[in-house]
């Protein structure tokens, strides 16, 4: 055997072998996917046997602090779309764009800290789960936002969001957040009081107002950013918001 077809023989013993190793690879990720698509599907069917959503739904609009849509700011809700789920309105509950690039940064820093999550998947969580960062939980999130998009009209979703989640310091929910914070109703936020509300949900003892307001304003700041990159407000107006937001006071 000459020495060039033995050189040639082990290149294609070299290829044959990494083909077979990317193969085995790629058998273990389908593996993977697969028994992580299964417990989630068996997550989602056993946390929500017996329930009905549209039941759930009603339980909540009937809550005392329960408010609609035309009794908030409309910067508040165009800060929490802007900045959360800009298309909210053009999905089915999944946002292909965020979900990719969410999975190559988990991907890239070998973690799972960024989720991608839309409103609605954000309400199922709130709604019906835990927060713990698992593959399980995410798949099984994600099929009751599908079903909550089936169900509900996005207003009555983003309705729904503004009332359950989570604004720090106790409050639930956009009422109690802006008589909690600001001492004044969801309809009399001003434009700085909106965005500095619409970034807590993020993290709210992150940028907790009343312990690291300097934080919450640098999110503030992003939200305003945000809101000018989407088209609802222009880079003027968002200049006079973020010279508003050292003038915030927030209630003791």
């Amino acid at each position: 055997m000459t020495e060039e077809k033995a050189s040639t023989n082990k290149f294609k013993k070299i290829i044959k072998i990494t083909l077979l190793a990317l193969l085995l690879i790629l058998l273990i990720a389908i593996s993977f996917v697969s028994i992580k698509i299964y417990r989630g599907y068996n997550l989602y069917q056993e946390v929500m046997e017996g329930v009905d959503l549209q039941e759930v739904f009603t339980e909540k609009q009937n809550e005392e602090d329960y408010i609609g849509l035309e009794e908030v700011a409309p910067t508040f809700l165009n800060a929490l779309i802007a900045v959360e789920d800009h298309r909210f309105f053009e999905h089915n509950g999944l946002d292909q764009v965020a979900f990719l690039r969410a999975v190559m940064r988990n991907i890239s820093e070998k973690s799972f800290a960024a989720g991608g999550s839309t409103i609605t998947q954000q309400l199922s969580k709130n709604l019906f789960f835990t927060f713990d960062k698992t593959l399980e939980r995410k798949i099984a999130e994600l099929i009751v936002a599908r079903k909550i998009e089936d169900t509900f009209d996005k207003h009555e979703i983003l309705e729904m969001y503004i009332n359950v989640i989570y604004y720090g310091e106790g409050y639930i929910g956009i009422k109690q957040a802006s008589e909690g914070y600001f001492n004044k109703e969801a309809l009399e936020l001003s434009q700085s009081e909106s965005v500095l509300l619409a970034g807590l949900p993020q993290a709210p003892s992150v940028y907790a107002l009343r312990t690291n307001l300097s934080r919450g304003i640098q999110r503030a700041s992003s939200v305003v950013a945000a809101l000018i990159e989407h088209g609802y407000i222009t880079q003027a107006q968002g200049e006079v918001i973020i010279m508003q937001l050292e003038e915030v006071v927030v209630e003791p």
